[in-house]
């Protein structure tokens, strides 16, 4: 079981999968520059205490994030509420991509991710649309 979050400019997503086929829930937070890693913990506990999630039975968190000052403060977060340690998708993660570009670094992770679920799911090649706070394709 993973608890996944995507940390956009408008919304934190936070997903949390029992299996590769079950998704026990979806929901948003929004995204809160002022909000300080106790606040976001609380609102993270509370999310998972609504949907009756045993936090002992979590495998790991996984977290992509486009909003690099609340990046640590967010880790702190779910360090807190839950006592595991997330999983940052940047550079050095492997994903199973050859991105070729100067600096791989400056791809945002929210496209990565985008990407490598695209691969799994369907032949390349393909075009993925991400209709978030900014449209991107890949």
């Amino acid at each position: 079981m993973i608890l996944a979050l995507d940390i956009g400019n408008t919304n934190i997503v936070i997903g949390y999968l029992e299996s590769e086929d079950n998704i026990v829930f979806v929901e948003r937070l929004s995204t809160d520059l002022t909000k300080t890693s106790l606040e976001y913990a609380i609102s993270f506990k509370n999310v998972l205490e609504m949907y009756h999630v045993d936090i002992s039975k979590m495998e790991g968190v996984i977290l992509s994030s486009v909003v690099p000052p609340i990046t640590q403060r967010i880790c702190q977060a779910v360090k807190t509420a839950t006592g595991h340690e997330a999983m940052v998708v940047g550079p050095g993660v492997k994903n199973g991509l050859h991105i070729k570009m100067d600096n791989p670094a400056q791809l945002g992770s929210d496209r990565v991710v985008c990407a490598v679920a695209g691969i799994r799911d369907y032949p390349a090649p393909l075009i993925i649309i991400d209709l978030g706070t900014a449209t991107t394709v890949e």
